[in-house]
């Protein structure tokens, strides 16, 4: 008898373990299934509550003894979940909330298939939010070194030889070799500048890694000099380099021997300084940092005579080429709001971009929706508007951010017609700069940059540089917005509006804004439905109509979400 009680009490026992594990996985489910929906909802992203309601059902089933085996997963939704509302609010307080969550997933679950993806996205935030390479630097190498080999594991150690070399007090054997190889000298091929109002950063491109030594001359014309040996100049590099930022008035560099180039930063005034490298490819990196409540200067910019409101042309003649553009940082305050978008029109001039079977050409259809969508943003926002572009004119892509960061643009809207190999292939997307998170996106960018696949790849390790300054939370925001409003208004009038998504992608002509800045792609002018709508006035301005929707739920988004 008392067995069988025994018995009984165990298979009780067992039921009851079975019906709560069952219970858990239940629960988290739930939860998962209103996060789902909190992302597919831009509106919803826009309230706080919403997203703090996921976060607390997530800290109550993980504080709870139902969780079970399904903790880890729940420790790593919530740390997506801060992620996402920091996005969404520009918080971060949001932001160090998610790489809390993150951290203890990996301290608690080391061997969780999720601990190295929580990693990189707290490596991520560090880097994007918090301009933090010390740390993102602690993350990759901990899911390198700590943590069991899983699927994050080669991007991790991609990023570690990059950092290495930025990174104060790494181990030693992690730092590269500055000696560069004995057979062939070094060439300095490009100097290149962008300012901010904290520092500004002169990168050296070079042919091969050199090494180099470091100077700073004090007193009334204090400057900054880097000798690179082993290394000659390009015919092509200035003697001067006129700046002119508030920190650094001029870049002199000269051949000073065989086998030695100078480059020299002439300072307004004395500031802090790091030289560092860095490869594939290989380049030196001089940061200024600009002196505490030192004043910033700011080139002005006029348009010179009959060049018109619309056009870059004039308006970057009338500030040199090697004058970088100072970060801008938008107004979203309800008294100022969005005060001046530039709108791209892609491709131009001699680029054609992409042609369709009926021999339509996205330099044409980009052209008439960008004159469409700028009169439309005025109408709808009563915002100032400008074009790069009011005709058919060549211009280089990097000239374009350039120029929506010397007229001080809040916004960077760059607009575009897609194309495949797939004469069926059809939908809307729309991209924001980060590093190509795919082959498609990297296809993308490969055709509107006019490159190779290669060469986009090379590309990533530029935009690593700059991923510290990028917009990218802001960009991604006014991405979502923007594809959102396209599919939501155009499906009702137009049959078969297919939502691709918003992706991220290396894209030249967004590389460098200091803006929150997009790339549309409205349609793709390969397939032949999509190619004679690109062509239809109607469709033009629906699209347009669209975005300005996009772009006003984008203000009222950083309206509403409300910030801790």
């Amino acid at each position: 008898m008392r067995n069988k009680v025994f018995l009984l009490a165990v298979l009780l026992l067992f039921s009851a373990t079975t019906l709560c594990i069952a219970a858990a996985a239940q629960d988290y489910q739930e939860i998962r299934a209103d996060y789902i929906s909190l992302i597919g909802s831009a509106q919803a992203q826009r309230q706080r509550h919403n997203w703090l309601k996921v976060i607390a059902g997530l800290e109550a089933f993980v504080a709870s003894p139902r969780a079970g085996s399904r903790e880890d997963d729940a420790m790593f939704l919530l740390g997506r979940t801060w992620h996402g509302l920091s996005r969404a609010s520009g918080s971060r307080d949001d932001a160090r909330k998610a790489i809390t969550s993150y951290e203890s997933l990996a301290n608690r679950f080391p061997d969780s298939n999720l601990s190295d993806d929580g990693l990189f996205y707290a490596a991520e935030i560090a880097t994007e939010t918090f301009s933090s390479q010390t740390d993102a630097y602690n993350y990759y190498l901990q899911i390198t070194t700590v943590l069991p080999p899983g699927d994050m594991l080669e991007d991790a150690q991609s990023r570690l030889k990059r950092l290495a070399t930025v990174t104060p007090n790494l181990p030693t054997s992690t730092k590269p070799t500055s000696k560069p190889p004995a057979s062939t000298k070094s060439s300095l091929s490009a100097i290149r500048v962008w300012s901010s109002p904290e520092y500004t950063r002169v990168v050296l491109d070079l042919s091969r890694r050199v090494q180099y030594e470091s100077h700073q001359l004090r007193g009334e014309n204090p400057r900054i000099y880097v000798d690179l040996k082993g290394a000659g100049i390009a015919s092509e590099i200035a003697e001067k380099q006129q700046v002119k930022d508030g920190i650094v008035s001029r870049i002199r560099s000269s051949q000073l021997d065989p086998s030695r180039v100078r480059v020299v930063l002439d300072l307004t005034r004395e500031g802090d300084y790091q030289v560092f490298a860095l490869e594939n490819p290989d380049r030196v990196v001089i940061d200024v940092r600009k002196p505490a409540g030192s004043g910033r200067q700011q080139t002005e910019i006029r348009a010179l005579p009959g060049s018109g409101n619309d056009s870059i042309a004039g308006i970057l003649d009338a500030v040199p080429d090697n004058s970088p553009p100072t970060l801008h940082v938008p107004q979203h305050n309800k008294s100022a709001g969005l005060n001046l978008i530039v709108v791209d029109a892609g491709h131009g001039g001699k680029d054609p971009g992409a042609i369709g079977r009926n021999k339509t050409r996205e330099k044409d259809v980009a052209l008439q929706m960008a004159k469409k969508l700028a009169t439309a943003l005025r109408k709808g926002l009563g915002c100032k508007v400008l074009l790069t572009r009011s005709d058919d004119r060549y211009l280089k892509l990097q000239s374009r951010t350039a120029y929506a960061n010397k007229v001080g643009a809040d916004l960077f809207i760059s607009l575009h017609a897609n194309a495949s190999t797939n004469r069926n292939a059809y939908g809307l997307e729309t991209y924001y700069l980060n590093l190509s998170k795919n082959n498609q996106a990297a296809a993308v960018a490969a055709r509107e940059n006019g490159t190779s696949l290669e060469e986009v790849g090379n590309l990533e390790a530029i935009l690593f540089d700059l991923m510290a300054n990028a917009k990218i939370n802001e960009s991604s925001r006014l991405a979502a917005e923007i594809q959102q409003s396209l599919v939501e208004n155009l499906s009702p009038q137009f049959s078969r509006i297919k939502n691709l998504g918003v992706r991220q992608g290396p894209f030249h002509v967004l590389l460098g804004a200091t803006m929150p800045s997009v790339l549309v792609e409205t349609a793709f002018i390969s397939n032949g439905r999509e190619e004679k709508r690109l062509k239809s006035s109607d469709y033009q301005k629906k699209v347009a109509q669209a975005i300005v929707q996009g772009v006003k739920d984008y203000s009222a988004t950083l309206k509403q979400v409300a910030r801790r």
